[in-house]
């Protein structure tokens, strides 16, 4: 996936509108981050302020090509995830009743567990709208690009921290697909 940006404001910044859907897994259990508008409007120039829990909505100006990857708006809701180039993996979570952490070499029902990405991506150039799912493996490869004309619905990552035979069982997707798959919208593709 490649960011690409259409609107520039006098001092070159450029425009991004984006809207992704998420999920986020621990052993099996869904967690729900803790997101507060109000203090959206003062991080990252407000570029989430829009947001809420299982949706990110990016809408302003670009100070800086970091911001545009989607570890850049759980850092701003106070959640951090971490990748490291030999695959280890720290997740620091804020909800509801305070920070969830989990670390690779954790275990998850007895089993080691790490942190696993699944991409389901929105293809707009057919008629209807196909999804495409695949794994993630680098960092670089959660960005949010403009694509908020065409959404909802729009991508879907879901976050799996558990061992690696969660791969193998069926993956979870976002509500805004289920219902798109339902009404004819969007068709799922391998």
């Amino acid at each position: 996936m490649s960011v690409f940006f259409v609107i520039k404001n006098k001092k070159g910044k450029e425009a991004l509108l984006s809207r992704v859907d998420y999920r986020i897994f621990a052993c099996g259990e869904e967690i729900f981050l803790k997101v507060d508008n109000e203090d959206l409007k003062t991080k990252m120039n407000g570029l989430f302020a829009r947001s809420e829990s299982g949706s990110v909505i990016a809408d302003g100006f670009v100070e800086s090509g970091k911001h545009v990857f989607l570890s850049s708006f759980f850092k701003t809701v106070g959640s951090i995830l971490e990748y490291t180039a030999d695959h280890q993996s720290n997740l620091y979570l804020q909800t509801e009743t305070g920070v969830r952490e989990f670390h690779s070499e954790d275990m998850c029902n007895g089993k080691e567990a790490g942190l696993h990405l699944i991409h389901h991506r929105v293809e707009t150039g057919t008629n209807p709208w196909s999804i495409y799912s695949r794994i993630v493996w680098k960092e670089k490869d959660d960005i949010l690009t403009n694509n908020y004309g065409k959404v909802p619905p729009g991508d879907c990552f879901i976050f799996l921290f558990d061992s690696e035979d969660v791969l193998n069982r069926p993956w979870p997707t976002c509500a805004s697909h289920d219902q798109a798959l339902k009404t004819g919208e969007l068709v799922l593709e391998k």
